[in-house]
Protein backbone atom coordinates (compact mmCIF):
# COMPACT_ATOMS: atom_id res chain seq x y z
CA UNK A 1 0.00 0.00 0.00
CA UNK A 2 1.47 3.46 -0.88
CA UNK A 3 1.88 6.26 1.55
CA UNK A 4 -0.34 8.22 -0.76
CA UNK A 5 -3.44 5.79 0.28
CA UNK A 6 -1.85 5.16 3.83
CA UNK A 7 -2.42 9.14 4.27
CA UNK A 8 -5.77 9.05 2.62
CA UNK A 9 -7.15 6.58 4.57
CA UNK A 10 -5.83 8.45 8.08
CA UNK A 11 -7.01 11.66 7.27
CA UNK A 12 -10.23 10.09 6.21
CA UNK A 13 -10.62 7.73 9.06
CA UNK A 14 -9.52 10.31 12.23
CA UNK A 15 -11.92 13.15 10.24
CA UNK A 16 -14.75 10.33 10.56
CA UNK A 17 -13.88 9.60 13.68
CA UNK A 18 -14.11 13.24 15.37
CA UNK A 19 -17.72 13.78 13.71
CA UNK A 20 -18.80 10.27 15.54
CA UNK A 21 -17.15 12.09 18.81
CA UNK A 22 -19.01 14.95 17.88
CA UNK A 23 -22.33 13.57 17.37
CA UNK A 24 -21.85 11.33 20.21
CA UNK A 25 -20.61 14.26 22.76
CA UNK A 26 -23.19 16.01 21.06
CA UNK A 27 -26.65 13.97 22.25
CA UNK A 28 -24.80 13.68 25.56
CA UNK A 29 -24.56 16.97 26.50
CA UNK A 30 -26.75 18.44 24.51
CA UNK A 31 -24.60 21.38 22.57
CA UNK A 32 -21.58 21.02 20.46
CA UNK A 33 -18.11 20.13 21.93
CA UNK A 34 -15.46 20.19 19.65
CA UNK A 35 -14.39 16.13 20.89
CA UNK A 36 -10.63 15.74 20.00
CA UNK A 37 -6.94 16.15 21.28
CA UNK A 38 -6.13 18.79 18.49
CA UNK A 39 -7.37 22.19 17.58
CA UNK A 40 -8.86 20.93 14.04
CA UNK A 41 -11.71 18.35 13.00
CA UNK A 42 -9.35 15.18 13.56
CA UNK A 43 -9.26 12.75 15.62
CA UNK A 44 -5.47 10.90 15.35
CA UNK A 45 -6.30 7.79 17.28
CA UNK A 46 -9.59 7.22 14.99
CA UNK A 47 -7.13 7.71 11.67
CA UNK A 48 -4.10 5.44 12.84
CA UNK A 49 -7.23 2.88 14.09
CA UNK A 50 -8.35 2.71 11.13
CA UNK A 51 -5.48 2.37 9.11
CA UNK A 52 -3.67 -0.71 11.46
CA UNK A 53 -7.51 -2.55 11.47
CA UNK A 54 -7.21 -2.05 7.88
CA UNK A 55 -3.38 -2.97 7.78
CA UNK A 56 -3.71 -6.09 10.01
CA UNK A 57 -7.31 -7.41 9.69
CA UNK A 58 -7.68 -7.58 5.73
CA UNK A 59 -6.67 -11.07 5.59
CA UNK A 60 -8.77 -12.25 7.92
CA UNK A 61 -11.72 -9.75 6.55
CA UNK A 62 -13.78 -12.52 5.22
CA UNK A 63 -14.89 -13.90 8.27
CA UNK A 64 -17.14 -11.71 10.57
CA UNK A 65 -16.24 -13.28 14.03
CA UNK A 66 -12.47 -13.20 13.85
CA UNK A 67 -12.60 -9.81 12.46
CA UNK A 68 -14.64 -8.74 15.28
CA UNK A 69 -12.20 -10.79 17.69
CA UNK A 70 -9.68 -8.72 15.69
CA UNK A 71 -10.69 -5.14 15.80
CA UNK A 72 -11.70 -6.01 19.61
CA UNK A 73 -7.85 -6.90 19.90
CA UNK A 74 -6.32 -4.34 18.11
CA UNK A 75 -8.77 -1.02 19.18
CA UNK A 76 -8.00 -2.07 22.55
CA UNK A 77 -4.53 -2.00 22.25
CA UNK A 78 -4.51 1.15 20.52
CA UNK A 79 -6.65 2.93 23.15
CA UNK A 80 -4.78 1.09 25.86
CA UNK A 81 -1.04 2.78 24.62
CA UNK A 82 -2.31 6.00 23.93
CA UNK A 83 -3.82 6.56 27.13
CA UNK A 84 -0.61 4.98 29.33
CA UNK A 85 1.37 7.43 26.97
CA UNK A 86 -1.08 10.42 27.42
CA UNK A 87 -0.53 10.08 31.53
CA UNK A 88 3.27 9.12 31.51
CA UNK A 89 3.41 12.45 29.14
CA UNK A 90 1.13 15.05 31.25
CA UNK A 91 0.48 13.62 34.37
CA UNK A 92 -3.05 13.29 32.94
CA UNK A 93 -5.64 10.90 32.52
CA UNK A 94 -7.38 12.27 29.35
CA UNK A 95 -10.59 9.50 29.71
CA UNK A 96 -11.57 6.75 32.07
CA UNK A 97 -13.57 4.08 32.12
CA UNK A 98 -12.88 3.30 36.21
CA UNK A 99 -16.61 3.62 36.60
CA UNK A 100 -16.87 0.91 33.85
CA UNK A 101 -17.38 -2.72 34.67
CA UNK A 102 -14.36 -4.68 33.35
CA UNK A 103 -11.81 -2.32 33.06
CA UNK A 104 -8.72 -2.24 32.72
CA UNK A 105 -7.25 0.72 34.99
CA UNK A 106 -9.60 2.77 33.39
CA UNK A 107 -8.17 2.78 30.10
CA UNK A 108 -10.01 0.67 28.42
CA UNK A 109 -13.69 -1.45 29.60
CA UNK A 110 -15.51 -4.24 28.34
CA UNK A 111 -18.25 -2.07 26.47
CA UNK A 112 -16.27 -0.07 24.67
CA UNK A 113 -13.91 -2.60 23.46
CA UNK A 114 -17.00 -4.49 21.90
CA UNK A 115 -18.60 -1.22 20.38
CA UNK A 116 -14.95 -0.93 18.66
CA UNK A 117 -15.07 -4.70 17.37
CA UNK A 118 -18.15 -3.73 15.67
CA UNK A 119 -17.15 -0.36 14.18
CA UNK A 120 -13.89 -2.54 12.74
CA UNK A 121 -16.36 -4.92 11.05
CA UNK A 122 -18.39 -1.82 10.24
CA UNK A 123 -15.25 -0.21 8.68
CA UNK A 124 -13.51 -3.15 6.61
CA UNK A 125 -16.89 -4.59 5.34
CA UNK A 126 -18.94 -1.64 4.87
CA UNK A 127 -16.81 2.00 4.64
CA UNK A 128 -13.52 1.22 3.58
CA UNK A 129 -14.05 -0.46 0.58
CA UNK A 130 -15.91 2.71 -0.43
CA UNK A 131 -13.92 5.12 0.32
CA UNK A 132 -10.54 2.75 -0.79
CA UNK A 133 -12.66 3.32 -4.39
CA UNK A 134 -12.63 7.06 -3.69
CA UNK A 135 -9.40 7.54 -2.88
CA UNK A 136 -8.17 5.57 -6.42
CA UNK A 137 -10.46 7.29 -8.28
CA UNK A 138 -9.99 10.59 -6.81
CA UNK A 139 -7.54 12.97 -9.31
CA UNK A 140 -3.92 12.42 -8.17
CA UNK A 141 -2.12 15.58 -8.18
CA UNK A 142 -5.62 17.44 -6.71
CA UNK A 143 -4.88 14.77 -4.14
CA UNK A 144 -1.19 15.18 -3.45
CA UNK A 145 -1.79 19.04 -3.20
CA UNK A 146 -4.57 18.42 -0.58
CA UNK A 147 -2.64 15.84 1.00
CA UNK A 148 -0.10 18.04 1.40
CA UNK A 149 -1.77 21.07 2.64
CA UNK A 150 -3.80 18.62 5.55
CA UNK A 151 -0.37 17.44 6.49
CA UNK A 152 0.93 20.57 6.98
CA UNK A 153 -1.76 22.01 9.09
CA UNK A 154 -2.03 18.98 11.01
CA UNK A 155 1.95 19.13 11.94
CA UNK A 156 1.08 22.73 12.83
CA UNK A 157 -2.02 21.70 14.79
CA UNK A 158 0.09 18.85 16.76
CA UNK A 159 2.85 21.61 17.45
CA UNK A 160 0.42 24.40 18.76
CA UNK A 161 -1.75 21.12 20.83
CA UNK A 162 1.38 20.08 22.30
CA UNK A 163 2.81 23.28 23.34
CA UNK A 164 -0.82 24.17 24.76
CA UNK A 165 -0.84 20.76 27.00
CA UNK A 166 2.70 21.42 27.87
CA UNK A 167 1.91 25.06 29.71
CA UNK A 168 -0.77 23.29 30.74
CA UNK A 169 1.11 20.96 33.02
CA UNK A 170 3.76 23.67 33.57
CA UNK A 171 1.02 25.73 35.42
CA UNK A 172 -0.44 22.88 37.23
CA UNK A 173 3.60 22.20 38.56
CA UNK A 174 3.46 25.64 39.66
CA UNK A 175 0.42 26.34 41.18
CA UNK A 176 1.30 22.57 42.99
CA UNK A 177 4.60 24.28 44.29
CA UNK A 178 3.11 27.10 45.56
CA UNK A 179 0.37 25.55 47.56
CA UNK A 180 2.70 23.18 49.14
CA UNK A 181 4.66 26.43 50.05
CA UNK A 182 1.29 27.61 51.23
CA UNK A 183 0.97 25.02 54.12
CA UNK A 184 4.45 25.10 54.92
CA UNK A 185 4.71 29.09 55.88
CA UNK A 186 0.83 28.50 57.51
CA UNK A 187 2.60 25.79 59.86
CA UNK A 188 5.71 28.15 60.01
CA UNK A 189 3.39 30.60 60.89
CA UNK A 190 1.15 28.45 63.57
CA UNK A 191 4.37 27.56 65.05
CA UNK A 192 6.29 30.56 65.36
CA UNK A 193 2.87 32.19 67.34
CA UNK A 194 2.80 29.53 69.26
CA UNK A 195 6.46 29.78 70.18
CA UNK A 196 5.87 33.38 70.70
CA UNK A 197 3.08 33.23 73.16
CA UNK A 198 5.04 30.59 75.24
CA UNK A 199 7.98 32.64 75.78
CA UNK A 200 5.75 35.70 76.61
CA UNK A 201 3.92 33.68 79.10
CA UNK A 202 6.91 32.22 80.39
CA UNK A 203 9.00 35.26 80.61
CA UNK A 204 6.00 37.13 82.54
CA UNK A 205 5.33 33.88 85.06
CA UNK A 206 9.42 33.89 86.16
CA UNK A 207 9.75 37.51 87.54
CA UNK A 208 13.65 36.80 88.38
CA UNK A 209 13.68 36.41 84.29
CA UNK A 210 16.24 38.58 82.80
CA UNK A 211 13.81 38.37 79.52
CA UNK A 212 12.09 41.35 78.63
CA UNK A 213 8.44 39.98 77.96
CA UNK A 214 7.06 43.24 75.80
CA UNK A 215 10.31 42.96 74.40
CA UNK A 216 9.57 39.43 73.66
CA UNK A 217 5.97 39.74 72.05
CA UNK A 218 6.90 42.76 70.12
CA UNK A 219 9.24 40.36 68.47
CA UNK A 220 7.25 37.20 67.87
CA UNK A 221 4.18 39.68 66.58
CA UNK A 222 6.77 41.07 64.25
CA UNK A 223 8.02 37.71 62.59
CA UNK A 224 4.34 36.83 62.22
CA UNK A 225 4.05 39.73 60.75
CA UNK A 226 6.99 39.11 57.82
CA UNK A 227 5.20 35.45 57.54
CA UNK A 228 1.77 36.79 57.19
CA UNK A 229 3.22 39.01 54.24
CA UNK A 230 4.80 35.91 52.69
CA UNK A 231 2.08 34.12 52.87
CA UNK A 232 -0.29 36.57 51.25
CA UNK A 233 1.80 37.07 48.56
CA UNK A 234 1.86 33.26 47.70
CA UNK A 235 -1.88 33.12 47.88
CA UNK A 236 -1.99 36.09 45.56
CA UNK A 237 0.28 34.38 42.78
CA UNK A 238 -2.08 31.05 43.43
CA UNK A 239 -4.93 33.01 42.34
CA UNK A 240 -3.54 34.71 39.75
CA UNK A 241 -2.78 31.73 38.25
CA UNK A 242 -6.17 29.98 38.68
CA UNK A 243 -7.36 32.71 37.35
CA UNK A 244 -5.46 32.89 34.25
CA UNK A 245 -7.86 31.58 31.14
CA UNK A 246 -6.35 29.82 27.82
CA UNK A 247 -8.66 29.34 24.87
CA UNK A 248 -6.92 25.97 24.39
CA UNK A 249 -6.79 24.97 28.14
CA UNK A 250 -10.29 25.72 28.09
CA UNK A 251 -11.31 23.80 24.86
CA UNK A 252 -8.91 20.97 25.73
CA UNK A 253 -11.15 20.67 29.19
CA UNK A 254 -14.49 20.79 28.16
CA UNK A 255 -13.06 18.19 25.05
CA UNK A 256 -12.14 15.51 28.21
CA UNK A 257 -14.46 16.28 30.74
CA UNK A 258 -13.23 13.25 32.72
CA UNK A 259 -10.39 14.04 32.83
CA UNK A 260 -8.05 13.34 35.74
CA UNK A 261 -4.69 13.62 37.48
CA UNK A 262 -3.76 11.71 40.57
CA UNK A 263 -0.75 14.24 40.61
CA UNK A 264 -2.70 16.95 40.19
CA UNK A 265 -6.26 16.47 41.17
CA UNK A 266 -7.22 19.19 42.52
CA UNK A 267 -5.54 21.90 41.09
CA UNK A 268 -6.77 20.57 37.35
CA UNK A 269 -10.63 21.29 39.26
CA UNK A 270 -9.63 24.15 40.35
CA UNK A 271 -8.79 25.38 36.88
CA UNK A 272 -11.63 23.56 35.34
CA UNK A 273 -14.17 25.61 37.92
CA UNK A 274 -12.68 28.69 36.44
CA UNK A 275 -13.22 28.02 33.20
CA UNK A 276 -16.27 27.03 33.40
CA UNK A 277 -17.32 30.43 35.04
Amino acid sequence: MTLYKLLSMFFVYACMGWCMEVVFCGLNNGHFINRGFLNGPVCPIYGVGGVVIITLLTPISGNVFVLFLGAVVVTSLIELLTGYALEKLYHARWWDYSEEPFNIKGYICLKFSLAWGIVGVILMRGIHPAVSKIIDVFPHVLGTILLSVFTAVFIADCIVTFISVKKLTDRMVVMEDIAEKIRSVSDAMGKRIYDGAAATQKATEELSAKVDASELKQKSEKEAEEIKLKLDALKKKYAALAEEKHFLHKRLLKAFPKMKSDRFGGTLEKIRDKHRK
